[in-house]
């Protein structure tokens, strides 16, 4: 094949290739001038009238939805205060206790079987360590263990 019928045959195809593009839009610009154009402006206004109401009913619907569903209290192990969504678990940030949102509150999730107790601080008494018991004031063990 000649190099200068390779050149023809590119020419043909890119002076071509546009064609179909302009045949589309002709096509398109006829059948909205059978149809009418008044219902696309009419839709087109209608649609760029209500993108605004649209947003701001979607701001204040979302702002509805966050109160509704979010609560905010603290950790009942180490007192963190954080937000969480209503009726989850969720792990605390600070501590990483697994707590349970219920009642609007944070509650400890504990597994079955576990029991919860409140740890007691006692004050503790040191014994003067100068006196010690004598030998003789210890009871003696007759070795069944009684004394």
């Amino acid at each position: 094949m000649n190099p200068n019928d390779f050149n023809k045959v590119n020419l043909k195809q890119i002076r071509w290739s546009g064609l179909s593009f302009w045949l589309t839009v002709l096509l398109v610009i006829s059948l909205l001038s059978a149809v009418g154009l008044g219902w696309l402006v009419q839709s087109i206004i209608i649609a760029l009238a209500l993108l605004p109401v649209l947003g701001i009913v979607a701001v204040f619907g979302l702002q509805w939805w966050i109160r509704r569903k979010l609560v905010q209290d603290s950790c009942p192990v180490c007192g963190f205060e954080f937000v969480g969504f209503k009726d989850s678990t969720l792990n605390c940030p600070s501590c990483g206790e697994q707590l349970q949102v219920r009642d609007g509150h944070f509650e400890r999730s504990a597994p079955s079987g576990t029991i919860d107790v409140q740890a007691t601080d006692v004050s503790v008494k040191t014994l003067d360590t100068s006196v010690t018991p004598s030998p003789s004031s210890e009871p003696k063990d007759d070795g069944r263990g009684q004394a």
